[in-house]
């Protein structure tokens, strides 16, 4: 009878320890989508860093007591390329939106600046590359949904807790983007 539960128990004890590893394994799964949809979105928000310099350079020029401006703008593309991880990267990429955004919305009260071709290109690529990370961003934010949901529910939380898994943050639209102020004619 002893050898009946002691048999009973290892077989027990293997289904319990199969099943924390059946869901550590699909946490690390769930977390390595997020890491993978990131790093689509890591090379775009790179080329915005890197197009920033240029654009500053040429609005520059016409908006000379805009200082302001061009310095969060150059300090988010500096907290962008420091970033250790993803959530310091997703924290700078979203400073770097607002700030571009501040530009172009500034840019407008300056007519010759605008039309002017090399601002007009740059305005062009700036916008591409926005589209980009749009698409790329639906991805992550699906991806880390998934992940956040899974870390949070039970029983995948006692095993995500055990080995330190924590909630990581989605890439966030701007106030700015969500607000809708209607067809404007000029």
């Amino acid at each position: 009878m002893t050898t009946t539960v002691i048999v009973i128990l290892l077989v027990l004890i293997v289904i319990f320890v199969g099943w924390g590893i059946s869901i550590y394994n699909r946490l690390i799964s769930a977390k390595n989508q997020v890491s993978n949809q990131f790093a689509n979105i890591d090379v775009i928000l790179k080329q915005r860093a890197d197009q920033i310099p240029q654009l500053v350079a040429v609005a520059e020029k016409a908006m000379e007591h805009e200082k302001t401006l061009f310095t969060s703008l150059s300090d988010a593309r500096q907290h962008y390329f420091n970033a250790q991880d993803v959530n310091e990267k997703i924290a700078a990429s979203n400073e770097m939106g607002r700030a571009l955004k501040g530009l172009i919305a500034v840019a407008e009260n300056y007519p010759t600046l605008i039309s002017g071709e090399q601002f007009t290109q740059l305005q062009i690529a700036l916008s591409e590359v926005e589209d980009k990370i749009a698409q790329r961003r639906e991805g992550f934010n699906d991806a880390t949904t998934e992940y956040n949901t899974a870390i949070q529910m039970f029983p995948d939380s006692l095993i995500a807790n055990a080995f330190n898994f924590t909630s990581l943050p989605l890439l966030e639209i701007s106030e700015d983007e969500k607000k809708y102020d209607g067809i404007q004619f000029k």
